[in-house]
C-alpha cells in the first residue's frame, strides 16, 4: 500500500464544496481545510504509487475551484507503519 499526500490552494469562497467533493473520492482517506501555506491537505491511498497518480492526475486535479496542487508521496517504509 502506497500513501500520498495532495497539498491544495483553493479558490476563495470553494474551500468547502471543494473539500466536500474529494472526500467522495473512493481512495481519498482524509480531506482537511488548513491554515497555513497551502488552504487544504488531503491523504490518498493506492496498491502502487502509479495508480496515486492517476487519481491525483485524473479525479483530484481536475477539480474546478483548484488553484495549485502538489502531490507527495511517502517515501520512507518506515513511516507507512
Amino acid at each position: 500500500m502506497e500513501t500520498g499526500y495532495i497539498l491544495l490552494n483553493i479558490k476563495p469562497g470553494k474551500k468547502k464544496n471543494l473539500i466536500n467533493q474529494i472526500r467522495k473520492i473512493k481512495s481519498v482517506k482524509e480531506a482537511r481545510i488548513v491554515i497555513g501555506s497551502y488552504d487544504a491537505v488531503a491523504k490518498i491511498e493506492g496498491e502502487s504509487i502509479e495508480e496515486i497518480e492517476k487519481i491525483y492526475i485524473n479525479k483530484i486535479d481536475e477539480l474546478d475551484g483548484i488553484i495549485d496542487s502538489r502531490l507527495n508521496i511517502v517515501a520512507c517504509p518506515r513511516t507507512r507503519k
